[in-house]
C-alpha cells in the first residue's frame, strides 16, 4: 500500500483530529527528543520547548510559510534515511502498519466523540492487547546494493 494513501486512511479512521500547529509543534520535537533520552524526559522536555517558543497565543504568519516549515521537515526526513541507506517508501508503509495497528486511548475516544477534538496529541490504548500490535521491522528496508 501507497504509505500517503495508507495515512490518508488512518486519518479517515480519526475524524476528530483536526490541523493543530501546536500540535504539529510538539509532535515533532517529541519524535527529535526519542532517540536521545527516555519517555518522561522526553516529556519533561518537551513541555518545557513548547511553553518558551511555542505559546498558545503565538500568531503564525501565513499558512504558506506553515507548508515550507512541513514540508522542509520532510525533505531532510526523507533523505536522512535515504543516506543511512534505507528505502523511504517501504520505512513509511512499515510505520503506516505500526501506526495503525495502535487504537486510541478510550477515555480520550469518548472525549472527543462527545465534546469534539480539543487540540490534544492522539493517545494510544496502554490496555490494548500486544498481540494486536504491530512492530514496524526496518530491517527489510535496508538496501541491500
Amino acid at each position: 500500500m501507497n504509505h500517503d494513501v495508507g495515512l490518508h486512511y488512518w486519518r479517515k479512521q480519526r475524524p476528530a483530529m483536526k490541523a493543530n500547529h501546536r500540535v504539529f509543534f510538539t509532535n515533532i520535537i517529541e519524535e527529535l527528543l526519542e532517540p536521545l533520552y527516555t519517555k518522561e524526559t522526553v516529556k519533561i522536555f518537551t513541555k518545557e520547548i513548547v511553553e518558551r517558543y511555542y505559546p498558545e497565543t503565538l500568531e503564525l504568519t501565513s499558512d504558506s510559510v506553515v507548508l515550507d516549515s512541513i514540508c522542509d521537515i520532510q525533505v531532510f526526513s526523507i533523505n536522512e534515511v535515504e543516506l543511512m541507506r534505507y528505502d523511504n517508501n517501504k520505512c513509511m508503509e512499515e510505520t503506516v502498519e505500526e501506526i495503525s495497528s495502535r487504537k486510541q486511548c478510550p477515555i480520550q475516544q469518548e472525549k472527543w466523540t462527545t465534546l469534539g477534538y480539543d487540540g490534544t496529541k492522539w493517545q494510544k490504548d496502554v490496555n490494548q492487547d500486544p498481540t494486536t500490535l504491530y512492530e514496524a521491522d526496518y530491517g527489510k528496508c535496508k538496501y541491500t546494493i
